[in-house]
């Protein structure tokens, strides 16, 4: 049973305040700065468009100029993340950090490139750092919790999931890895319900559906248990995992007709 809903998210949003102050150097700072605002804004919209090559070249140019713009090194340890690339993601996303300490953002991507180097508690560590900076941010909560998860530690994932609902309610990976937390600290019924509320956005999501119905079976909801697993198997015949859990159910089911007297 996948325990959680994978997958944590990359924040970038440019900060062009720090590229007018990183300006003071230069004889006409208001102009280069707003030259420089120009060049992140070009390179931002290539790299949206996923046109790595095209923003690279932009941010390696700034970078050419001024060796410590933030927004060039956190943006181009984004790009490098992208590719894969996470020893050289982290060492540019560090960079800017030093550059610009107050980056909720860049915080947020230095954990997600930690979580896929595995350093887990550092990733931990640096969702936190961006939360005390920006605590509304509903995404980094998620990716706290998600990486939670991961380390076992069900408890505190609950808090981190908790506290991206209450700032976006109706979050679909949220409610569902609420879900597998209280599953995993056997609070069923509060799981389950945390689950009906994640079908109102992924009506069809087949772990999710497989996963609800491991908490009727748990419940000995017996019955509809077994037609939880049938509409998994419905969208998913193949579906391994529910086909074998339905014919345990089914087993049951049985095992306690047999039990009953005539």
């Amino acid at each position: 049973m996948p325990p959680y809903q994978g997958g944590i998210f990359i924040l970038w949003k440019p900060s062009f305040r720090r590229a007018v102050l990183r300006m003071s150097e230069f004889s006409n700072p208001q102009h280069a700065a707003q030259k420089l605002q120009q060049a992140i804004r070009q390179a931002v919209q290539l790299h949206s468009a996923g046109d790595l090559a095209g923003a690279e070249k932009i941010y390696r140019s700034i970078l050419d100029s001024i060796p410590v713009q933030y927004d060039a090194l956190h943006l181009l340890g984004v790009l490098r993340q992208q590719q894969g690339k996470l020893a050289e993601a982290r060492e540019l996303i560090e960079k800017a950090l030093k550059s610009y300490p107050e980056s909720a953002e860049a915080h947020c991507n230095l954990g997600v490139v930690l979580h896929a180097l595995e350093s887990r508690e550092e990733a931990v560590a640096s969702f936190g750092k961006s939360l005390a900076l920006n605590p509304k941010d509903a995404e980094v909560h998620y990716n706290r919790g998600t990486v939670l998860t991961e380390l076992g530690r069900h408890q505190e994932a609950l808090e981190s999931y908790d506290r991206a609902l209450a700032l976006r309610p109706d979050y679909p990976r949220a409610l569902y890895n609420r879900g597998s937390a209280l599953t995993e600290l056997a609070r069923f019924d509060e799981a389950l319900a945390g689950y009906d509320r994640a079908l109102a956005s992924l009506p069809e999501n087949v772990d999710l559906l497989n996963n609800r119905a491991n908490v009727l079976a748990t419940l000995g909801r017996l019955d509809e248990a077994l037609q939880a697993y049938d509409r998994v198997l419905a969208l998913q015949p193949g579906h391994p995992e529910a086909r074998e859990n339905r014919e345990r159910v089914q087993a049951q089911i049985q095992a306690l007709q047999g039990d009953r007297p005539a």
